[in-house]
């Protein structure tokens, strides 16, 4: 396995200061946060990838169970993990935030990760 390049904090590869490729379950973690704060149809190589940000996430019709289910499959499908073990949301709808707390495990050990989304 190559693995990935590593993102910093803001998810940008920093050209120039030496990029940094990670493995196993970070890599993980990082394709699940990656997966996760992508918009459905934002990449137009794959516009299946994503979640569906404005027309279910923040929408006023939408129960929690279904945001947790839209995560749930996402991180299923989401290379090299095998089974989750627990998600948690916490959202603003006014504020238009959403924070994730998954738990997960992965074909290289167990992997958690928060990832916030902000429109």
């Amino acid at each position: 396995m190559s693995g990935n390049m590593m993102l910093d904090s803001n998810h940008d590869i920093i050209i120039g200061r030496g990029v940094t490729r990670i493995t196993g379950a970070a890599m993980v973690a990082q394709l699940c946060k990656c997966r996760l704060m992508t918009m459905l149809g934002e990449w137009s190589q794959d516009t299946s990838l994503g979640l569906p940000w404005f027309d279910a996430i923040f929408s006023k019709r939408v129960r929690p169970s279904d945001i947790q289910a839209a995560i749930a499959n996402t991180l299923r499908n989401t290379r090299h993990v095998r089974q989750i073990i627990s998600i948690d949301i916490d959202a603003d709808y006014k504020a238009r935030t959403l924070s994730i707390n998954f738990v997960a495990i992965s074909d290289f050990g167990d992997i958690s990760e928060i990832a916030q989304w902000q429109q």
